[in-house]
């Protein structure tokens, strides 16, 4: 499968383990719903309780302030339910999984890196990820996004095992199949968290199966990369259909989901597109203000203690973010070089989960750039390995080191730190952060 040396091991355990703990301290503040918890942790509860209202579009909303999310497959829900039934209805039982789940990114990230490019990188790549502002925001919500990110972050690491399998000599057939038949569940579990997860199943299906069918060749056991994620996405509905529901409902479910996803006129203060800030809508004005230079985040909360404040702002670690677009631009250099299928799989999961996002027929929030953040930190990652060796190697080792004291500097409005309240003034380096 992997061989991982020793070092790498221990040094991962450590790097995750540290990442635990700073994503579990004051897990459950503010101890109430905030931003899209409102919609997600509610949903979860209700699903904990099998209430068929979840399911329902026109349900009213179970409490004033909040509404049930039925526009996203149910698994992450489902997966935040089952925490509720175990922990209670109480903020630490909502947020455990997108602890678990966001913490996983960061073994994940590595563990693809180093199949791709080796030790070095991965190192380099784990700890870009693990002091990310943004991976760390929505590690602590309950939202389905870090859910998603884990699981197209493995669906690409076992389409990596594919293809290295397949180009060996002494290839094993039954090993070949089931690292096919991972990448097929995990898309699906991709899928069934999020919509998003449609456009890992576009990469790795060209990915896997564009060089065979170059030389005219297609194998029916490519079909899996398809069915399997269409079975797993309506298996997730499997309460839905316990319930008693019809697949005319679950149709007429899928419209409703479909007519909200392109309904224009929504507006909110931080709504954005991958390009512009447009807080009147998509048909209002439009400034610049693009996701990848970290230009417009968005204020999930906002808690008084005492003569403080807590803030939770979802920005991505500006560095990080900068940096990665020089690291990109080295790896698009680097395919256009050699024409490595590796630099391809890294740059379309970089792109994919935001660039079709341009043509989005709704407003979306800066938090939609997640997916595409741990493939940004492997960009990064194999650059600051190919810094490392050469004589650069102090440079290399300063970038990483500025990226962690920055993650440091905004740790307290990424975690709601109470701060004195004029003290996020030192925070709006960007005015477009206010």
């Amino acid at each position: 499968m992997i061989n991982i040396d020793r070092f790498s091991i221990a040094f991962i355990i450590f790097l995750t383990f540290f990442s635990l703990i700073l994503r579990t301290y004051r897990l459950t503040e503010p101890n109430h719903y905030y931003f899209d918890e409102v919609y997600h942790a509610v949903t979860a509860k209700a699903y904990a309780d099998n209430n068929p209202a979840a399911y329902n579009p026109f349900s009213p909303p179970p409490k004033e302030g909040t509404a049930y999310d039925w526009l996203h497959p149910p698994l992450a829900k489902l997966i935040q339910a089952g925490s509720i039934k175990i922990y209670g209805d109480v903020s630490f039982g909502w947020r455990l999984p997108s602890l678990v789940f966001g913490t996983a990114i960061i073994p994940a990230t590595f563990i693809l890196a180093y199949i791709l490019f080796g030790p070095l990188a991965a190192i380099f790549a784990s700890t870009v990820i693990a002091f990310e502002n943004l991976t760390f925001v929505m590690s602590r919500i309950t939202m389905n996004d870090v859910f998603v990110t884990f699981f197209v972050i493995v669906s690409f690491i076992f389409a990596a095992l594919y293809v290295k399998s397949t180009s060996q000599e002494s290839k094993s057939t039954s090993k070949v199949t089931l690292y096919l038949l991972l990448t097929s569940i995990f898309l699906g579990l991709a899928l069934a968290s999020k919509w998003t997860g449609l456009y890992a199943i576009v990469v790795i299906f060209g990915y896997i199966v564009w060089p065979s069918i170059k030389k005219n060749e297609f194998y029916f056991k490519f079909l899996l990369l398809l069915i399997v994620p269409i079975l797993i996405y309506l298996g997730s509905y499997g309460q839905f259909w316990i319930q008693g529901h019809s697949i005319r409902q679950f149709i007429d479910l899928h419209k409703q989901i479909w007519w909200y996803q392109n309904t224009r006129n929504l507006k909110h203060s931080y709504s954005t597109t991958p390009l512009y800030c447009v807080p009147e809508g998509l048909d209002g004005p439009k400034t610049w203000c693009p996701w990848a230079l970290d230009t417009r985040g968005v204020y999930f909360s906002y808690e008084q203690y005492g003569t403080k404040a807590g803030y939770i702002y979802a920005l991505g670690n500006p560095l990080i973010l900068w940096a990665g677009i020089v690291a990109v631009s080295y790896l698009i250099g680097k395919f256009i070089e050699e024409k490595s299928k590796t630099y391809l799989l890294v740059l379309a999961g970089y792109f994919i989960f935001w660039l079709p996002w341009i043509f989005t027929p709704r407003v979306l929030f800066f938090y939609h750039y997640l997916s595409s953040i741990p493939f940004l930190s492997i960009a990064l990652g194999l650059t600051l390995a190919k810094l490392f060796g050469t004589k650069l190697v102090f440079i290399s080792i300063l970038i990483l080191g500025i990226f962690i004291a920055v993650f440091f500097y905004f740790y307290p409005i990424s975690s709601g730190w109470p701060i004195e309240v004029a003290a996020i003034e030192k925070y709006m380096w960007l005015k477009t952060w206010r």
